[in-house]
């Protein structure tokens, strides 16, 4: 149950960054994008990503998504970031969930570049978002300007789009005449009279690495 959560709270979060057009938060062993000449930088380097577990002066105790104990030894030329915004070691606490870049320095140990934060939170807030800030999952079905979404979290939920929804996919505008049943779509929105409508509906899965370019993810 655990592990299908987490997977849920990587999909959404994506998808919310994604619809944001900000840069998604990276999959295990990438770094975190940022502004150029940070040492985010667009160049992925090796890490971990878990749950801060233990802070103290100069390290960092993170229990991974494998479950394994790392320490993080961090010194003055790690860079922090929470919320993509610059940060301190004062500013993470026990219970974040953090991406490190770094280098390895032995088993399950690691100095570090580059420690951040997921943007969107933890799973019960992005549980929460989902079907009222933004969706994600499979097309059902479409009657209209309504579409019935079955999402990761296996909740299905009718949506409706309205004139202002702009629709994406590889990059390109198309319309809602382009969404089919068994397409996979995801985007930020809003709820209306109790129905969500998207601002944006991408069509397609969204993924870790994602670029900004015309305010769409990386095509599949």
């Amino acid at each position: 149950m655990k592990s299908v959560l987490v997977s849920l709270c990587l999909l959404v979060s994506t998808a919310v960054c994604a619809a944001q057009d900000t840069s998604a938060a990276p999959a295990e062993n990438q770094a975190p994008p940022a502004a150029q000449g940070s040492r985010w930088g667009a160049r992925r380097g090796p890490g971990i990503a878990g749950t801060i577990t233990a802070i103290d002066a100069n390290t960092v105790t993170v229990k991974t998504r494998e479950g394994q104990t790392a320490q993080v030894t961090v010194n003055d030329k790690t860079e922090f970031r929470k919320d993509r915004t610059p940060a301190a070691l004062a500013d993470f606490k026990v219970g974040d969930m953090v991406f490190v870049r770094g280098e390895k320095t032995g088993d399950n140990a690691w100095l570090a570049a580059a420690i951040a934060t997921r943007g969107q939170g933890g799973p019960d807030n992005l549980r929460e978002g989902m079907g009222k800030q933004f969706i994600a999952g499979e097309v059902k079905s479409i009657d209209g300007t309504q579409l019935t979404i079955q999402r990761p979290d296996g909740v299905t939920q009718t949506i409706s789009v309205d004139e202002n929804t702009s629709f994406r996919k590889d990059r390109e505008s198309v319309t809602l005449a382009d969404v089919k049943p068994g397409d996979h779509v995801f985007g930020r929105g809003e709820l209306k009279n109790g129905v969500f409508v998207p601002a944006t509906l991408n069509i397609g899965q969204p993924r870790f690495g994602m670029q900004r370019q015309n305010n769409v993810p990386e095509s599949h």
